[in-house]
């Protein structure tokens, strides 16, 4: 069950001196001023933020100017990802230039993990008097503590969410402490603002492109400075003077004009890969030599790590897989945890990522390695899965990351209570609705729209990513032509579809599957792209999700949500409307009932394609979603026909109400209206409630889809 959704339900009001469909893309994200607009569609220098005023900012480089002037030696320590990688390189370039006695240290992903550790701390000690952590260090008191002891000053750059208890260090840089203007920088973008602290816009313009690097692929927000570093890194990536990266971008069949998914999809997954499964210190030779054998060599070897990186990650997933129904019950279950024996560490944060995607729930893997057990956390909007860990935080030996991202470490012994209490924390603080399938888009755009002239005008809104996201159109009722499975594994989707008298081309990633389904007349998400081959370009359609026509849940109007299409149970239609102008609903939010109500119509619409619920139920069949907002539906006729009875006379305005008249749930109210509606009884609308009696002869209960489905899993759950 999955619903479309406009990005932007507002009708706002038009920038003076912008394009009417420019504008309306810019207000869908935040910009509804001429100001605004320009500084978004003509970044500059001007955007970057005085780097002064990050708290600690001058006492950090007092200390690295101090330590630089007495000849001790300093190393900075980095995390294992690219932004990790990125960070050490901007601030290890930094200190060299000015003259440093410098080097850096970057965990092993597979025996020390992430963050500092004591080891690693005492054998740094031993050489150094100066150490600075880049993208980490935040959460390690202890070894902080450890550091000092050992007499070394001690300054932690980081980006990540604050725990409770600061390391007590000579000075802690991140953009969350104090009053920093923007908040969302990543690892390598507070590096970059030591950087200009100390060499100002010269130093910037010289590491801008590493940074660019790291902003991308830690998807923090491409708002504020985060859009300049961007912006201006791709600018200069094209001619890059970096050996490595030219080295590297030429592997990756990369060229200019450089775009940030060319930084997210190709350049980054290569540098990660060093990390995953080796050590992560190559992506720092590679970033900053200058010779052209040497980085030749290391891209290289990088290409073949991340050949083996898709394998090994295509391996986890799939013995993830075979053991899910065994772990995970997605009709009771917040979160799909999923663990197995000594699983590569560095891919199962990728593991989760996909999961995540499948199954639209927060989901943890975790590879068991003795007596402990190393995990990664992947989270959906409206689930903070840092804070939800916060939460079990008895249950773990360390944890750290983002709202959407996290890692972990927790004794073997304690998985099933951390299972439990994850669970339970989720169910107790998530809406529901954060586990519907929701993809957004910006505006309908006809197929025969889809030129290149329109994709070059879409380049003002580049760079394009978190918190800028590409611009997505639906086009409805088009007309699927081809349909066959490409790709090594089959797993994309080669398409083409008709739609008013337009024929046009595309690819939809990952969506192989969508091949082996009798579509014809299909709603469409889609992106706008150039297709370049033999030397000819051409417009094509990026296509990120495909339904069936008529079942998408689309915004019409300002105050007016859709909730449902066409009903499985006969062939008339059925539009409930939101009005949020009466719920205290933000425009476009879907309320809870509407929620239930739309899990409803799925399984009519499931039913009329098969007799009975299959034996084999999927995870993300709708009744898994409605978890147990279902078990107060009771589809008895006695039960049934007390709320037809009640809903001849009612007069109120809520489904609650006429629940209420009869003292049964609400849950009971609207499922018992919707087998009514099917079965051609009534017709209603859900916010306000209002029903018309129908003329109508007598039908049974069980000629209702819904009614079949819901029997069906029960007598399938209950072992019938």
């Amino acid at each position: 069950m999955q619903a479309f959704r406009k990005r932007f339900t507002g009708r706002g009001t038009p920038i003076p001196g912008i394009p009417e469909w420019e504008s309306e893309l810019l207000l869908a994200r935040g910009i509804d001023t001429a100001e605004k607009a320009q500084r978004f569609l003509h970044p500059s220098d001007a955007d970057l933020h005085d780097p002064l005023a990050m708290q600690d900012m001058e006492k950090a480089v007092h200390l690295i100017r101090a330590a630089i002037q007495r000849g001790e030696h300093i190393t900075v320590y980095g995390d294992y990802d690219v932004d990790g990688v990125s960070a050490v390189t901007v601030l290890l370039e930094t200190l060299l230039e000015e003259g440093a006695d410098a080097d850096f240290r970057i965990p092993e992903r597979h025996s020390e993990g992430y963050g500092l550790n004591e080891r690693a701390v005492r054998e740094i000690a031993e050489k150094s008097s100066l150490l600075i952590t880049v993208d980490c260090g935040i959460s390690n008191v202890k070894e902080v503590r450890i550091a000092k002891e050992l007499g070394m000053t001690v300054i932690v750059t980081d980006h990540h969410a604050l725990p409770d208890t600061l390391p007590e260090a000579d000075a802690v840089l991140n953009p969350l402490l104090g009053t920093y203007p923007f908040r969302r920088l990543c690892g390598a973008g507070v590096a970059l603002k030591i950087c200009q602290a100390m060499q100002g816009m010269a130093g910037v313009e010289k590491r801008i492109e590493v940074a660019a690097l790291a902003t991308v692929c830690d998807v923090v927000q491409l708002s504020d400075e985060n859009r300049y570093i961007v912006w201006e890194g791709l600018r200069r990536m094209g001619g890059t003077r970096r050996s490595g990266l030219r080295a590297l971008m030429e592997k990756a069949g990369v060229n200019a004009p450089v775009r940030a998914e060319d930084l997210a999809f190709r350049l980054g997954p290569r540098i990660n890969a060093a990390g995953r499964l080796e050590g992560a210190a190559q992506g720092v030779r590679l970033l900053m030599t200058r010779d052209p054998a040497e980085a030749e060599a290391i891209a290289a070897h990088l290409e073949e790590n991340n050949r083996l990186r898709q394998d090994t990650e295509r391996q986890l997933i799939r013995e993830a897989m075979a053991g899910f129904d065994g772990q995970v019950d997605l009709k009771r279950d917040r979160a799909v945890i999923l663990e197995g024996e000594n699983w590569n560490s560095g891919v199962i944060g990728l593991a989760a990522g996909k999961l995540c995607e499948k199954f639209h729930h927060p989901t943890v893997v975790l590879s068991r390695q003795g007596d402990t057990a190393v995990g990664s956390c992947r989270s959906i909007p409206g689930v903070n899965i840092w804070e939800m860990l916060s939460r079990c935080g008895d249950l773990l030996v360390r944890f750290g990351g983002h709202e959407q991202a996290a890692g972990l470490t927790i004794r073997t012994e304690d998985i099933p209570a951390f299972r439990e209490k994850l669970n339970a924390v989720i169910r107790e603080s998530c809406d529901d609705r954060c586990f519907l399938p929701v993809k957004e888009y910006d505006a309908e755009l006809p197929l025969e729209a889809v030129t290149l002239q329109t994709v070059d005008a879409l380049d003002a809104l580049e760079p394009t990513g978190c918190g800028n996201p590409p611009p997505v159109f639906l086009v409805r009722g088009a007309e699927l032509q081809e349909s066959r499975r490409v790709g090594k594994d089959g797993s994309h989707l080669k398409l083409a579809l008709l739609e008013g008298g337009a024929l046009r081309g595309g690819i939809a990633f990952g969506l192989g599957d969508l091949a082996d389904q009798d579509l014809r007349r299909v709603d469409v998400l889609y992106c706008p792209g150039r297709n370049e081959y033999n030397g000819r370009v051409s417009a094509q359609i990026m296509v990120q999700a495909m339904e069936p026509a008529g079942r998408d849940e689309t915004p019409r109007e300002k105050t007016r949500e859709r909730i449902a299409g066409t009903s499985g149970g006969n062939n008339g239609e059925y539009t409930a409307e939101t009005v949020g102008d009466n719920t205290g609903k933000k425009p476009g939010e879907m309320s809870g009932e509407a929620l239930f109500l739309m899990g409803l119509q799925e399984m009519g619409r499931l039913a009329a394609k098969k007799t009975d619920v299959p034996k084999a139920m999927n995870g993300l069949r709708p009744e898994h979603l409605l978890k147990e907002r279902l078990e107060k539906a009771d589809p008895s006729r006695e039960a049934m026909g007390a709320v037809y009875r009640a809903a001849r006379t009612f007069r109120g305005d809520s489904a609650a109400e006429l629940a209420a008249s009869l003292d049964v749930p609400e849950e009971q109210a609207i499922f018992a209206l919707e087998v009514f509606r099917e079965l051609g009884f009534l017709t209603y609308t859900l916010e306000p409630l209002r029903i018309t009696l129908l003329p109508s002869g007598r039908r049974d209960l069980t000629e209702s889809g819904l009614i079949r489905y819901v029997t069906g899993i029960r007598k399938t759950r209950d072992g019938d």
